[in-house]
């Protein structure tokens, strides 16, 4: 791969995680009708409008604007809180097949386009599975869906939000290299807390724990470390000019109602560097990033 297609794959592979990942719940899908005129009228239409991406907790991590040109594809401007340039917007387009069950939608960043599949459902949450840019669609949504919740019907952005199109996305490329690192750590901790709820224990396989997400990076290697009660997930840059980062996952006293219970710890180098993250320091409740790293939303 070229560097110029892989700054530019990922910038589409930005949408796919903005915070990452069984059939569909069919109950919940419109599309459920046999009627492809229904779904289209009913699902396709309320895609326009301002969304916001919110992790289980409620903490928001990105927003989505799709502007709808018609009632099949239109503009799609990505704001994530991991482009730290200020008031910015990845712009892109999108394309609508509301014919398929489940339906289909298509993110196109410059040439490449992720192909995803989505629902809305009746509470008016968009729920995305997607795919890995230039690959197969889904065929279900997964267990962890991208879920994004409408904001605003405005598609309307401020005037001091600077848009990326493609050609600016070159200048901007170690920020999404390093936004797409973040993702991929966020995704293998949730993960690493599933199997601690199932098996009350931590995983140290990366296979097992990276929920499909393609780890094999010219940028960055990963490194997984099970230090007693706590795991270390570590994303090392393999070259210059990127920050590391490392996340932590560590049990803690659980209730009744959650024995198992763990907290999440994720943490940016302060500078660039290419070495191996040191363990967390350990404090009185839990535990704080290690020296020259500070704490992110993780």
């Amino acid at each position: 791969m070229t560097p110029q297609i892989a700054k530019k794959a990922s910038v589409a592979k930005l949408f796919a995680k903005v915070t990452t990942t069984s059939c569909v719940v069919m109950g919940l899908l419109i599309g459920c009708n046999d009627t492809g005129t229904l779904i289209k009228e009913s699902n396709s239409q309320k895609l326009g409008g301002t969304w916001e991406f919110k992790k289980q907790n409620g903490v928001k991590t990105g927003t989505a604007i799709f502007e709808t040109q018609n009632d099949v594809n239109g503009n799609i401007y990505i704001l994530s809180d991991d482009l730290p340039l200020g008031k910015t917007a990845i712009a892109g387009t999108f394309k609508v097949n509301s014919s398929k069950t489940p339906q289909q939608l298509d993110i196109t960043f410059d040439d490449l386009t992720t192909q995803t599949i989505y629902e809305i459902n009746s509470d008016g949450q968009l729920k995305i599975a997607n795919s890995v840019p230039n690959q197969p669609r889904p065929r279900a949504l997964d267990s962890q869906p991208q879920q994004l919740t409408k904001i605003s019907d405005s598609t309307a952005m401020a005037s001091d939000i600077k848009i990326l199109r493609s050609p600016d996305l070159i200048a901007t490329s170690a920020l999404i290299r390093e936004a797409e690192s973040k993702s991929s750590i966020r995704a293998i901790m949730r993960s690493q807390q599933q199997i601690f709820q199932e098996q009350g224990q931590f995983s140290q396989d990366i296979n097992q724990l990276k929920s499909g997400l393609s780890l094999n990076s010219e940028f960055y290697n990963y490194k997984i470390t099970i230090l007693g009660d706590l795991v270390q997930h570590s994303a090392i840059p393999v070259k210059d000019g990127l920050k590391a980062y490392t996340g932590i996952v560590y049990a803690i006293t659980g209730s009744e109602a959650n024995p198992k219970a763990t907290k999440l710890l994720l943490c940016e180098s302060n500078i660039p560097a290419k070495q191996i993250p040191p363990a967390p320091q350990n404090q009185d409740e839990g535990y704080k990033c290690p020296s020259a790293y500070t704490s992110i939303n993780p």
